[in-house]
């Protein structure tokens, strides 16, 4: 993808279900900030939800203008890890706060490590598509969105069962 490539064949449906994962990623964010009471973890989830939604802004675009803003696109390649390693971070200074032990027995109960599991490997499968697919191609979109959709769906799931 380049700055004058505009994908062809995007549509709104796949606008809609890329609205999906970022739907349910800043659930479960905001489910895990409640837990966690951390200003860090929040201003990570934040930029990670804000990349989310400027790549969904600039599908929008893509479909209803035929135009690229370059800028709405590369933008998630630049919040998305900023905000994970955020995330992160801030498990890592909280970490004297969480009770780890607790953590592991609820994320490896059943039927939640389930759904955790399903959710892992299908972000797992997103960093395998961000370096082999091409994010031009709509199939490619379709693959790569139902499967973030699916996984993030899974999480939540697995967090309902830890609350």
């Amino acid at each position: 993808m380049t700055k004058d490539t505009i994908p062809e064949n995007f549509t709104l449906p796949l606008v809609l279900v890329d609205t999906i994962p970022v739907i349910f990623f800043t659930i479960n964010m905001i489910l895990l900030g409640q837990m966690l009471e951390s200003p860090l973890f929040i201003l990570g989830a934040l930029l990670c939800f804000f990349g989310g939604a400027g790549k969904v802004i600039w599908k929008l675009i893509v479909v209803l203008k035929k135009k690229n803003v370059w800028f709405l696109f590369v933008q998630l390649r630049i919040l998305m890890p900023i905000g994970f390693l955020m995330i992160l971070l801030s498990l890592f200074i909280q970490r004297a706060n969480l009770s780890i032990p607790a953590l592991v027995t609820g994320f490896l109960s059943m039927p939640s490590f389930i759904f955790f599991l399903l959710g892992i490997l299908g972000m797992v499968l997103m960093m395998i598509f961000a370096k082999k697919l091409d994010s031009s191609d709509v199939k490619s979109n379709w693959i790569e969105q139902l499967t973030n959709g699916l996984s993030q769906i899974c999480i939540f799931i697995g967090l309902l069962f830890l609350l």
